[in-house]
């Protein structure tokens, strides 16, 4: 049977509803760039990239799963553990199942994507590409490369020692980033970002939470906040291009002294701006009701800053 795998056929497994956690333990010889989809609606994943050229998945399905399909194929393979219709998506969460628990392993250079609903996932060492998306489920990526997705609606993210372009996501739930490298961009809507990355170009996004960077060598920095507080710190940007944007929350960015940059800051309706780089002072043009704002260059103004709030405060540090 495993003879026709390999050769590109179809294997489908399928269990009686009556077996409990039924076992898997499978090994395909794939290309070493394969293309590889894997699906498990619950439970916890673990995905390991190897240098041996094939997929294996091994560990225990779901207790209500019905088997599972596994396809491989002219470079692309499809690991799937089969699940009842829709219509009973309601009665997968059940507090007495604990879903699939599945070790799977991939080339190194493969491109990877997985899908899940109510499933945590670790994915480490892919240099192909990487794409998780889970509902309900914790998102921990590590040593992955080039195109990098790593995205879940309630739970917490971790990403460590990523590089290329990378693409944090979660609605409810905490970021955590660390030693990323390239182009980063970071979204969440309740919780808080956390990231310590050497990428060149990066984008944060938060509603109701805190962001807290610590940026080596950013060359371009854009980072936004409705209600939450923006805290930035780039070390080793000599002219750096910033913009930052809040509606009621606070934003602090802390620059190197020797920055060379032209600076514009606008707080808006009761807004306060405070500047700690230089001497230059905030003013208040009565004009526009309580409008503040501050321009000034430093250096031969080769970068730009830019930020803006409607009622929170700005603030300008230096080490």
């Amino acid at each position: 049977m495993k003879q026709q795998l390999i050769a590109g056929l179809t294997l489908a497994v399928l269990s009686q509803s009556l077996w409990a956690a039924e076992s898997v333990n499978e090994t395909l010889q794939v290309a070493t760039n394969e293309k590889i989809y894997v699906e498990a609606m619950r439970g916890d994943v673990q995905i390991v990239a190897v240098s041996e050229g094939h997929f294996k998945v091994s560990g225990t399905l779901d207790e209500k799963a019905e088997g599972y399909q596994l396809e491989s194929k002219n470079g692309f393979t499809s690991f799937k553990v089969k699940m009842p219709n829709l219509r009973n998506y309601g009665d997968w969460d059940d507090q007495d199942k604990e879903g699939s628990r599945l070790k799977i392993e991939v080339p190194l250079g493969a491109e990877l994507e997985f899908q899940g609903v109510n499933a945590s996932i670790r994915v480490s060492g892919v240099q192909g590409s990487t794409k998780i998306s889970t509902v309900n489920g914790s998102v921990y990526g590590e040593k992955l490369q080039k195109f990098v997705q790593l995205e879940t609606v309630n739970g917490e993210i971790t990403s460590s020692g990523n590089s290329g372009r990378i693409r944090l996501s979660t609605v409810n739930g905490e970021i955590e980033d660390s030693g990323s490298e390239g182009r980063l961009s970071i979204d969440a809507v309740n919780g808080s970002i956390e990231t310590k990355s050497a990428a060149t170009e990066v984008e944060i996004s938060v509603v109701n939470g805190e962001a807290d960077l610590e940026l080596s060598q950013v060359e371009q920095l854009t980072m936004s906040s409705v209600n939450g507080s923006l805290d930035a710190e780039l070390k080793g940007s000599k002219a750096p291009r910033v913009e930052a944007s809040t509606v009621s929350g606070n934003a602090k960015l802390k620059l190197d002294k020797a920055v060379s940059a032209k600076f514009n800051l606008v707080a808006n309706a009761g807004g306060s701006i405070r500047n700690e780089l230089t001497s230059h002072k905030a003013e208040k043009n009565s004009k526009y009701g309580p409008r503040r704002s501050l321009e000034f260059s430093t250096g031969s103004g080769e970068g730009s800053v830019e930020m803006n709030t409607v009622s929170g405060s700005l603030k300008l540090e230096t080490f």
